[in-house]
């Protein structure tokens, strides 16, 4: 039995089934603004409010050969959207996080388990995507 947990587009799809398990460990979503700080003569700086920021995720996962996932190639298609700069929507369920798409910023990767050859087995990545307006 299959089921979709959600994806960032096309590039990854978070899923659980009889044959592959690609799910995120952890995602943090970072919602704030942007503020101005003006220093005043023998008084407490004046905050000024300057408008939201870009909302940023960031997300871990772990890739496991043994789950039906190639960490290798799941990799490559993560750089390759770094390199791209295409924006994608984000979506956990059935539900986008924020009304505007993201585009992956960053990848952090650990390799957890090499076998002969430099096939990996297993590893973990640490993703960051930012807003696109």
């Amino acid at each position: 039995m299959a089921g979709t947990i959600g994806n960032i587009g096309k590039t990854i799809i978070f899923e659980v089934s009889d044959k592959k398990i690609l799910k995120f460990d952890s995602l943090t979503r970072t919602v704030k603004g942007r503020w101005a700080s003006h220093p005043r003569v023998g008084k407490k700086p004046k905050k000024q409010f300057l408008g939201p920021d870009n909302e940023t995720i960031t997300m871990s996962i772990t890739l496991n050969a043994e789950h039906g996932v190639k960490p290798r190639q799941t990799m490559r298609k993560i750089q390759r959207a770094i390199r791209k700069g295409t924006p994608k929507r984000v979506v956990i369920g059935k539900k986008a996080l924020g009304k505007n798409k993201f585009v992956i910023t960053e990848i952090s990767e650990t390799y957890d388990r090499v076998f002969n050859r430099g096939e990996i087995a297993k590893a973990s990545c640490d993703i960051t995507l930012e807003e696109y307006l």
